[in-house]
């Protein structure tokens, strides 16, 4: 039986920020995966914005959250050696008229990180009705930083699967048997999939069920991220990829005509250029009743922990809310009662 302090169960952007937050404290760790070919980490765009929202709302905590999160993935690209993190600016269009009367009536309090788009979008690729605005932002590229982390991560990481039924608990600990492995801790950061994990019925999971596209679109020249419904952004060359829908009734990780058309239909509505579908993949967003993920031990088992809800936010999220698990898991410190678990179970 193999001994650590914590076992981490998934290794998506959750799960993989947590143990990267414990490698840096010293906290010996195991984590395992099923390795699933699609998840919402593994096709998520990454994108990192002070403005977000039908509302045209401030981020929530971005300038605290976007500082930690840039310090900890350049930390995390010297270790690897990996590009991982990009400053990259959005040009959000208006949908509405009612948008840009929110962003008007809002303008003054966004400061900085609003501002006339510059240079302004090309008039040949792009139909702008109603004006926008531009934000510095980011990206992230998830797929590439779960596969430098994995790789980094060496034998401290399995492709497995571990049942809450099969797990042991006892007062100083819990075991799998299955894995060999004991660990004073086990933290769940499974995504969608901890909906169904009986430790955690009292999590008010409202998942949604997202479809990207990747495109090919030769003659569009502008490298910014553009937004008007969707989101249109830059993958390499001239490969781009376009997204997402939201479907909060069929959660599952089939891509469908329906989601196609309704992206490529939103797409039409700004982009002038003509464009072609190389691929489309779909994935369930492990999203939590009250917006904001949530984080910490179970109040009634303390050895049992819990990390999700990063939505579409866990690129901006994922680092400093992880450092903070990690230094509950290490004994010395607590979590933000806004994402705390223990102070909204049953909630």
């Amino acid at each position: 039986m193999t001994d650590c302090d914590v076992l981490i169960v998934g290794q998506g952007l959750a799960g993989t920020t947590l143990a990267w937050q414990l490698l840096w404290r010293g906290v010996a760790f195991h984590i395992v995966d099923r390795d699933e070919p699609v998840t919402a980490s593994k096709i998520a765009a990454g994108l990192i914005t002070p403005i977000t929202g039908k509302r045209v709302a401030a981020s929530w905590r971005y300038d605290e959250l976007f500082t930690a999160a840039v310090a900890f993935y350049r930390r995390v690209e010297s270790q690897t050696g990996t590009p991982l993190f990009s400053p990259r600016s959005v040009v959000r269009l208006f949908q509405y008229d009612a948008d840009r009367k929110q962003y008007e009536k809002k303008r003054i309090d966004f400061g900085p990180h609003a501002r006339p788009p510059a240079p302004p979008l090309d008039e040949a690729e792009f139909r702008q009705t109603l004006g926008g605005f531009e934000m510095p932002a980011g990206q992230l590229r998830v797929p590439d930083y779960l596969h430098a982390s994995r790789a980094a991560f060496g034998d401290r990481f399995r492709v497995a699967s571990v049942d809450a039924s099969e797990l042991e608990i006892e007062p100083d600990g819990a075991r799998v048997p299955s894995l060999g492995l004991r660990a004073r801790a086990v933290v769940f950061c499974q995504g969608f999939w901890n909906a169904e994990n009986p430790l955690f019925r009292s999590v008010p999971f409202t998942p949604a069920k997202g479809e990207i596209l990747t495109l090919r679109v030769p003659d569009l020249r502008e490298d910014r991220t553009v937004n008007r419904g969707v989101w249109l952004v830059r993958e390499g060359g001239d490969l781009f990829r376009v997204g997402s829908t939201y479907d909060r009734e069929n959660l599952d990780h089939r891509p469908t005509a329906a989601g196609r058309e309704e992206i490529c239909t939103r797409l039409r509505e700004f982009l002038r250029l003509p464009f072609e579908v190389v691929d489309h993949r779909a994935a369930v967003r492990p999203i939590v009743d009250r917006r904001k993920l949530l984080a910490g031990v179970l109040p009634h088992q303390p050895r049992v922990g819990f990390f999700n809800g990063l939505s579409s936010k866990g690129s901006l999220w994922a680092p400093h809310f992880a450092g903070q698990l990690a230094d509950v898991l290490s004994g010395r410190g607590t979590i933000d009662a806004e994402v705390d678990l223990a102070r909204h179970w049953g909630a």
